[in-house]
């Protein structure tokens, strides 16, 4: 390996000294996991983005790539950290077919940048919430959560097309532009949830929808998540179209709806519907939403729209994602930018189930929680299959929970695994993750995600050891 001085040098000849940053400050901005890179790199072409990967390849220096820095706390701590690589500086739409509903823009705009060109049209990606920071990048490489799962697929259902640079200098071309592509198998999926392990997303394509006529959420709070949870089970057995169907328990509500969190409802469950489509739609589908949570004993129901919805979303936002959030999102909520995020939830765990599951899954990480901390909050999304965990660890020792937390992993996963599903860790403090696999168990297809890893990346450069398996 060259010099620090020597190698240094030839990254300011490949994009510029002006983009190209060693000083303290910002290295320390962009620690992985604690990792301090020794340089952070801003390239501003594509082609730039594929000339440091080869070149990085053959100095054999690791290149962790990033966007907003939403996800970064997905993945296990790297073996090693050379070089982390923005690709903010690629923020461009290249092009926007408005009458076929695509949109080409590179990886480094922002959801909320691409939200305010679509709005224009009356178009959107319905993948994120509008204020969302994380980059369109980033959510393909992390095959990032989507609220509105239920009514208009995931990630991998929009996505079209890729652009991708890999460390041997190509720039690979998967998929296309257009949303009738049946031309062989779907390499974008290889791309997927792959966390910059097998190469760096550059550019992307994407199907959009149209703008709904109206979009409103109801509020309903139940005596206990097993009411609210019988509730979930009679509006999904329903013709009923919600863009989404959340589950909170007394916690996640306290946090998240202030406004219905009093103290008669303490140890209640909150249960939240978006709908949204014409108005006539929405409004026979709330009217039904309404009866169905009194019947089932909801002592406080209430429809948002507009900014009150807006400002919900950015809360649910903050505790599911703090860093995904910005300061001038419309949550009145603190700065997400600090390793303990909004309310102090630095340990954040996602949970695959069945839909059915989502309710017992919700009061078996309650169970296995509670000798660790009493303030966790619990969101379940009854509609896709999944629960989500955050944990404040303020105050409290993580090597001293590191075991009974590992416990309480492989307790879930148990559970979890004989229906297809998983436990990942998405944030958690570096000592913590040296003691718990953020993974889980390796997948059956692991044999074929370590055969890709060689084939894509032989040196092992791109984000070492952060994907599944320590790959």
């Amino acid at each position: 390996m060259a010099t620090r001085p020597q190698w240094l040098a030839s990254l300011e000849t490949l994009v510029g000294a002006h983009r190209c940053e060693t000083h303290e400050t910002p290295l320390r901005e962009h620690a992985v996991d604690g990792l301090i890179p020794s340089a952070v790199l801003w390239p501003e072409t594509v082609e730039q983005v594929a000339a440091v990967l080869q070149w990085a390849q053959r100095e054999r220096l690791a290149v962790v790539p990033c966007g907003s820095g939403t996800k970064i706390g997905l993945g296990a701590i790297p073996k090693r950290l050379d070089i982390v690589l923005s690709t903010r500086r690629l923020a461009q739409v290249s092009e926007y077919d408005v009458a076929n509903f695509t949109l080409t823009a590179g990886a480094g705009m922002t959801f909320a940048q691409l939200t305010q060109s679509t709005a224009a049209h009356m178009q959107m990606l319905p993948l994120q919430y509008p204020f969302s920071t994380a980059t369109l990048g980033g959510l393909i490489a992390a095959n990032a959560y989507t609220p509105k799962r239920l009514r208009y697929g995931g990630v991998r259902d929009l996505l079209l097309g890729l652009r991708v640079a890999l460390p041997s200098g190509e720039i690979a071309h998967f998929g296309g532009k257009v949303v009738k592509n049946v031309a062989g198998y779907d390499m974008c999926k290889l791309f997927l949830g792959s966390l910059g392990a097998l190469g760096i997303i550059v550019e992307a394509t994407f199907k959009l929808s149209a703008l709904p006529e109206r979009d409103e959420t109801l509020l309903a709070v139940f005596p206990s998540l097993e009411t609210g949870a019988a509730a979930v089970t009679q509006l999904t057995a329903m013709p009923l179209l919600p863009s989404q169907i959340l589950l909170l328990n007394s916690i996640a509500t306290q946090a998240i709806a202030p406004q219905v969190a009093t103290p008669a409802v303490a140890g209640a469950a909150l249960l939240l519907v978006n709908c949204e489509g014409m108005d006539e739609a929405v409004e026979r589908q709330l009217t039904d939403l309404k009866r169905i949570c009194q019947g089932h004993g909801a002592s406080d129901v209430e429809v948002l729209g507009g900014n009150a919805q807006l400002q919900l979303q950015a809360r649910l936002q903050a505790a599911m994602h703090p860093r995904e959030v910005s300061t001038s999102s419309p949550a009145a909520l603190p700065s997400p930018r600090g390793p303990e995020g909004a309310g102090g939830a630095a340990l954040t765990i996602r949970l695959g189930t069945l839909p059915s599951r989502v309710h017992a899954i919700m009061a078996a990480a309650a169970q296995g929680l509670k000798p660790l901390t009493s303030g966790a909050m619990i969101i379940g999304d009854c509609g896709v299959g999944l629960v989500r965990l955050c944990v404040g660890l303020e105050g409290i020792a993580t090597t001293a929970i590191a075991a009974p937390l590992a416990g309480v992993l492989r307790e879930l996963s148990g559970l979890l695994i004989g229906d297809g599903g998983y436990v990942v860790v998405e944030n958690a403090p570096p000592e913590l993750k040296r003691q718990i696999e953020v993974w889980g168990p390796p997948p059956v297809s692991f044999a074929l995600l370590k055969a890709l890893k060689r084939k894509f990346d032989p040196e092992g450069v791109l984000s070492p050891g952060r994907f599944i398996g320590g790959l």
